[in-house]
């Protein structure tokens, strides 16, 4: 039996063959249904809940900010003036790492901000024990090398924030 043999059959039985003729204008109607459709909606809460979570993030780190800066902590002014220069090194870099997050960082971005919190945690415990005890340098020690370790730890991820955009950029060249 050959191949048209076999078709031929198919078709002879088959009893359900629509063969009738459309109504005129089926055509006009079809194509006006289709330069009507809508477009599906795009997701626009992706990019306002990124912003909504860093909006939160930030939101948290600059009351714990503004909370300390409201403690009342006597700081001799050398300890005051280095507070006041590592604080403002953290906010620039915060900043900066902000600025550079995208959809394949945000992630890494979101975790590194929880470490920041606990960090700035521990800052705050630091904080207290001057309060209750006075300054002494074992407390201050402890309170510059935390501070250090939030900029070195926010350079870290920005370095690696920049590596990751960096190979998006590169797999994106190569598909071109």
């Amino acid at each position: 039996m050959s191949t048209n043999n076999k078709i031929e059959d198919l078709f002879k039985t088959q009893d359900n063959w629509d063969f009738d003729i459309p109504n005129q204008g089926h055509e006009n109607r079809f194509l006006d249904k289709l330069k009507n459709k809508q477009p599906k909606k795009k997701r626009n809460w992706i990019p306002l809940s990124i912003a909504a979570s860093l909006l939160f993030g930030f939101g948290i780190l600059y009351l714990n900010y503004t909370s300390e800066k409201k403690q009342e902590v006597a700081f001799s002014p050398q300890v005051q003036e280095t507070h006041d220069y590592f604080s403002s090194v953290i906010n620039v870099e915060l900043e900066m790492l902000k600025k550079k997050e995208t959809p394949q960082s945000k992630a890494l971005i979101n975790d590194a901000l929880k470490q920041m919190e606990a960090l700035e945690k521990d800052y705050e415990n630091l904080k207290q024990e001057i309060i209750k005890n006075g300054e002494n340098k074992q407390i201050i020690y402890a309170m510059i090398t935390n501070m250090q370790t939030r900029i070195t730890f926010i350079k870290s991820v920005l370095d690696q924030v920049e590596t990751i955009n960096k190979l998006k950029i590169e797999a994106n060249e190569n598909h071109s």
